[in-house]
């Protein structure tokens, strides 16, 4: 991550953004464009600039961790945990909103966690590439849920957001 909290992918080919940064780009302005839509409507809106996604259990030579975490673990910058650590602290998540797209076996899509009567949106965008999520995609409709972690760098503290509907953010297949 740079320091504006951007992903920095230049040097890394086996990253799952690597070549099609012009994507992530464009999921970022979407969810730009949705946090305005909130804030147009009297909504609070907090967006967050994930550095790394990583689908859990994440695969580690083909086979899959044994972690009882399914979902996305979402590293942000320390300031924007901060403020959605401090928005979430007093807020009920009763509902959400998912933009899925897919750029051949990358995944991209922009979450609306939104807590009604507080007029609070939680924006998350995020993308995966579909070979590292398999586990998670299998364990998430089993359960019919996936939770977002959102964490910092020093992942010593997460707020969760659970997705009650996981297709909304799975890959098509």
């Amino acid at each position: 991550m740079d320091e504006r909290g951007q992903t920095d992918v230049g040097g890394g080919e086996d990253h799952p953004l690597a070549g099609i940064v012009d994507r992530w780009e464009a999921v970022l302005d979407d969810m730009e464009a949705t946090a305005t839509e909130y804030r147009d409507s009297g909504w609070d809106a907090v967006e967050l600039h994930p550095g790394d996604v990583t689908p859990l259990p994440p695969a580690r030579g083909g086979e899959a961790v044994d972690d009882d975490r399914v979902g996305l673990d979402v590293l942000v910058p320390d300031n924007e945990f901060e403020a959605v650590e401090s928005a979430a602290a007093d807020a009920t998540f009763d509902s959400y909103e998912a933009y899925r797209a897919q750029a051949g076996s990358v995944v991209f899509a922009v979450v609306a966690v939104e807590a009604s009567d507080a007029g609070l949106a939680v924006l998350v965008p995020l993308y995966y590439r579909t070979a590292d999520a398999q586990e998670m995609a299998r364990r998430a409709r089993e359960r019919d849920s996936l939770d977002l972690f959102v964490r910092p760098l020093a992942d010593d503290r997460r707020v969760v957001f659970t997705q009650e509907a996981p297709e909304l953010i799975l890959p098509e297949n």
